[in-house]
């Protein structure tokens, strides 16, 4: 997102509030990357399908919890897109068990369903598990999810079709944490007084805006993306007979994300090295394994937890987001929020406000790359304690890194993965210019988890429609 050739950045009002009828510009560019002329479009936003809003008070802490899924949608109306977006949130026993789900593929949004399903009646069925080893817990619900779904859910075709997984489980002592995909939990906390103080990078979207600091606060990674491109994850799948590459246009240009794909085939073109689902790409080396890691909670440092999808992280750095929530949490309502426009801080909880502003920010992104709006998923905990607060906060002198992997950024080319298509990245956005009469108006998903491939069968639905022999995957 960062961009030396940056626009003015103006500041995020206080009485800041989002509108449901939108007009953006959208650039009709050639082969080059030219822009021709600009599309005018209008359209609405799409509302709320999931929402939570609770507080939880444990023996020496209380909890806020808000949540928010928002569905995505094409804003030039082509393409009628499910929701693939969503959560899981329980509290039993003076614990909190956490999940977001970003579906990709046609049975995408029936896997996120299956999933969340599975994950509340096994944590029920297991608790004791959580109570005495809670890391195989947690990585067992999420390898059994995945066991139960490809072997047991015969209704849901998973071959071409899975999800993300963002597991936490909170206790009072800290947060048990597991992800497979690139959905992404962060922690908002106070740094210590010699902690650098960390800025978002400079953006080319004229939809960014300035967030005024109230407090400085630090992100804190709790989760690792997972790409096919880091070293490891890249090890596995070629030694499993699978291979990484990124698509290529009719001009020889790189397009997307690496995806993951069959040594000799056209499939399956996995964005992501760990999933629940994907058959097909788990006999080339993508896993159900998530990566779990422990941290200890930080009394009175600890602000605030942000799980999220990447209809957020697409769009917001984790400083940016950090800034936000702990700019207008308190603002905000604590108790369920609007399903009307306009949304502003009084008649939303922050999850829904947070989810708004990134929603406003892929706005710039549509009129810069003619896509669709990403489905948006998230969970926010805000931290209390039912301690008097002392006159100096503790130090933090606990180590909370996750694991790193080194990222390739250029593979040696085995065989070019071409989609035959004029222009665009798979991961989001149209791959012809939408005002050419003999050319088919599709989309391709723009979750990074979305699939490149040739179908076999060709669909009648039009929801479904292909461009040049690549599906769009629902």
């Amino acid at each position: 997102m960062g961009n030396c050739c940056a626009h003015s950045v103006s500041n995020i009002p206080e009485m800041i509030e989002y509108s449901d009828s939108i007009t953006i510009q959208i650039k009709e560019k050639d082969a080059k990357g030219k822009t021709l002329h600009r599309d005018e479009v209008k359209f609405h936003l799409t509302r709320p399908i999931s929402q939570e809003a609770n507080n939880y008070t444990f023996t020496h802490a209380n909890f806020f919890l808000s949540a928010c899924v928002l569905p995505g949608l094409d804003p030039r109306q082509l393409v009628n897109k499910d929701c693939q977006d969503g959560i899981v949130c329980i509290e039993h026993e003076k614990t909190l068990f956490l999940g977001l789900f970003d579906g990709h593929g046609k049975e995408g949004k029936n896997i996120v369903k299956y999933c969340a399903n599975f994950m509340k009646k096994y944590f029920i069925e297991n608790f004791s598990l959580f109570q005495t080893d809670v890391k195989d817990a947690i990585d067992n619900i999420i390898k059994e999810c995945d066991n139960d779904l490809r072997y047991n859910g015969k209704s849901i075709d998973s071959a071409l079709s899975g999800t993300t997984a963002v597991v936490v489980f909170i206790t009072e002592t800290g947060m048990h944490v597991a992800s497979v995909g690139d959905s992404r939990a962060i922690l908002g906390t106070i740094p210590n007084d010699n902690s650098p103080i960390d800025r978002p990078p400079l953006s080319s979207n004229p939809y960014v805006r300035k967030i005024e600091i109230t407090r400085q606060l630090k992100p804190v990674i709790l989760t690792v993306d997972q790409k096919p491109n880091h070293d490891l994850e890249l090890a596995r799948i070629e030694k499993c007979g699978g291979k990484v590459q990124q698509l290529t246009d009719d001009y020889g240009n790189k397009v997307g994300p690496f995806r993951v794909w069959q040594k000799n085939g056209v499939f399956p073109g996995l964005a992501i090295s760990r999933s629940i689902g994907d058959n097909l790409a788990k006999e080339i080396g993508v896993i159900s394994n998530p990566i779990y890691h422990y941290f200890p909670y930080v009394p009175f440092r600890d602000q605030f937890l942000v799980i999220a999808s990447d209809g957020v992280w697409d769009v917001m750095e984790n400083i940016e987001v950090v800034n936000f929530v702990e700019r207008y949490r308190k603002k905000c309502i604590k108790n369920f929020g609007t399903k009307v426009f306009p949304v502003r801080a009084k008649n939303a909880v922050i999850a829904q406000l947070l989810g708004e502003e990134a929603r406003y920010r892929w706005f710039g992104i549509c009129e810069d790359e003619d896509v669709m709006i990403d489905d948006i998923s998230v969970i926010i905990v805000e931290f209390g304690s039912l301690q008097p607060e002392p006159s100096q906060l503790p130090d933090i002198n606990v180590d909370r890194k996750i694991v790193e992997f080194n990222t390739i950024d250029v593979l040696r080319d085995i065989k070019q993965v071409t989609p035959g298509v004029i222009r665009g990245d798979a991961i989001r956005g149209s791959f012809i210019p939408a005002k050419d009469p003999n050319a088919k108006k599709g989309r391709f998903d723009p979750k990074r988890g979305s699939y490149a491939n040739k179908e076999d069968e060709k669909e009648e639905d039009v929801d479904a429609e292909c461009i040049d022999g690549i599906p769009f995957a629902k």
